[in-house]
């Protein structure tokens, strides 16, 4: 079964290893085993930044990028020293990329990996005279720094690969060999703006092509953002695809309802 990887190219290992372990060299092809396809929309661009970490009594993480990008930054910000700090993060994957680069966990971690959720429960810990560093991308949404007393810092930023496009078309000439064979494809996402670049660079021909197959996003804010592009063709033309998240927001979910999609024949 061939699986679409989406994420940007130097984040897509550590799925390709959740799904297919130690089946990369011996069989790799036969079906009992996944096959990747890496079509990255998005490609991280880490930047630069100047600041006094003195300023802030709090940093908050919204992805590992924010983790990576901060790390990235030590040298060139002033008063580095993250021991003093409360540190928020919005899931585990967050919370484990500030373990690897930091050797801390967060003080606050949201049980639902949302915004909303996270403005909550950072609302419980958080007062007003506290000062807070929200290391992100400038696609990132906006619930926090609007409610929350923020200073923003754009430490990397999601950019569309120039090859998106022939990437996507040689998706097609394999979707229709895959529905010669009546095999199914899993077009995964992990995060919205990885499903905005696929679909906006996918024609009428494809998207009719991926009938009957399987999209499964990380969480509900990215299965948002593909529901909304899938309906439009689902009305359009009166086709059918099968929309699944995990029911915990992470990459080990994501691979484990692929899985559970494969062994159990699940039906559209």
């Amino acid at each position: 079964m061939k699986i679409v990887i989406t994420r940007p190219s130097e984040l897509s290992h550590k799925f390709i290893d959740l799904l297919i372990g130690d089946n990369r060299v011996d069989n790799f092809n036969c079906d009992c085993h996944f096959e990747p396809l890496l079509i990255p929309t998005l490609e991280i661009n880490f930047k630069k930044i100047n600041i006094d970490l003195n300023k802030y009594n709090w940093i908050i993480f919204t992805s590992p990028r924010g983790v990576m990008g901060l790390y990235k930054n030590k040298n060139n910000i002033k008063n580095f020293d993250l021991s003093n700090k409360k540190i928020g993060v919005i899931g585990e994957e967050t919370n484990k990329e500030l373990y690897k680069l930091f050797n801390r966990y967060a003080d606050v971690i949201p049980e639902k990996y949302v915004g909303e959720g996270f403005l909550n429960e950072l609302k419980k810990h958080i007062t007003e005279n506290d000062k807070i560093l929200l290391p992100t991308t400038p696609a990132s949404r906006d619930v926090l720094y609007k409610n929350l007393n923020c200073d923003v810092v754009h430490v990397y930023s999601s950019e569309k690969p120039e090859d998106i496009k022939l990437k996507i078309g040689n998706l097609k000439e394999i979707t229709k060999y895959e529905n010669l064979q009546n095999k199914k494809i899993i077009i995964t996402f992990t995060s919205g703006l990885t499903a905005k670049n696929f679909f906006d660079n996918c024609d009428n021909e494809i998207m009719k092509l991926l009938n009957g197959h399987y999209f499964v996003s990380i969480g509900p804010i990215t299965k948002k953002v593909v529901d909304e592009y899938l309906d439009k063709y689902k009305n359009k033309y009166n086709i059918n695809y099968s929309s699944l998240m995990p029911e915990k927001y992470t990459i080990e979910e994501m691979a484990k309802l692929i899985k559970n999609i494969k062994n159990n024949n699940y039906n559209i």
